[in-house]
């Protein structure tokens, strides 16, 4: 038999022997990811687990270790039902996408979106919703550094709608702000902001109130960094320095 022959004899073989140990490695990494999210598919019962899993979430995903990344599969599960186990409400920026910051599967989480993530009825009558009918643990507001909503509060920009949004952020502007501005006023503006929502989603909504009171939810704040991608949780709703 020529060399060449035999070269070729022996890749078949190694081909041969491989192929099956990779097609079983590959099958096992999807396999593993598919149980991994549906072990985070399945109904959180209380609100410290729903904080105890987006901090589990937020923390796979600055490790570049997100399981909630098959999105056919995650369809497959909730086509019939839903059990989210938390509303977060935060900015429209598009820098800041909860399903993927605390690495959370298709039906693990309501997200109401608007900028500055301030809370209005409409906002309050999805919270209730949320809590009520499809018994959802947790409320995050979610607030972030470089808020440009924060920016025109603070900066009074003025448009049709934009300005009674931006107004309802002014309450937590400094009014000993100095300028220019620095990346440190924004931000703290923001942080104060998260607060303040909070405090108006529990003064407005005796629905809320109630199952607050009755310990049946949470409402927490967070504070998400666009620059590491790092969520930072509000301790008793004490501003965070």
């Amino acid at each position: 038999m020529c060399p060449k022959n035999k070269r070729n004899n022996r890749r078949t073989l190694l081909l041969f022997v491989l192929c099956p140990f990779f097609a079983l490695t590959i099958f096992s990494f999807i396999f593993f990811k598919n149980e991994k999210a549906e072990e985070h598919l399945l109904e959180i019962k209380t609100p410290d687990e729903a904080i105890a899993d987006l901090k589990n979430g937020n923390l796979r995903f600055l490790e570049n270790k997100s399981v909630h990344l098959n999105y056919a599969h995650e369809i497959d599960l909730t086509k019939k039902e839903q059990h989210p186990h938390t509303l977060v409400l935060t900015c429209i920026d598009s820098r800041v996408p909860p399903e993927i910051i605390f690495d959370q599967g298709i039906g693990n989480l309501f997200v109401a979106r608007v900028a500055g993530n301030i809370e209005d009825d409409n906002i309050l009558g999805s919270m209730e919703f949320a809590t009520t009918i499809k018994h959802t643990k947790l409320i995050v507001v979610l607030g972030h550094n470089h808020c440009g909503a924060v920016q025109g509060a603070i900066d009074n920009v003025g448009l049709e709608h934009l300005t009674q949004l931006t107004s309802q952020i002014k309450p937590s502007i400094n009014p000993h702000k100095t300028y220019p501005l620095s990346d440190y006023t924004i931000d703290d503006t923001s942080r104060k902001n998260v607060v303040l929502t909070i405090e108006k989603i529990i003064k407005k909504s005796a629905t809320l109130e109630h199952q607050l009171k009755n310990k049946e939810i949470k409402i927490i704040g967070a504070y998400y960094d666009i620059t590491n991608g790092k969520v930072a949780f509000l301790e008793n709703n004490v501003v965070l320095k």
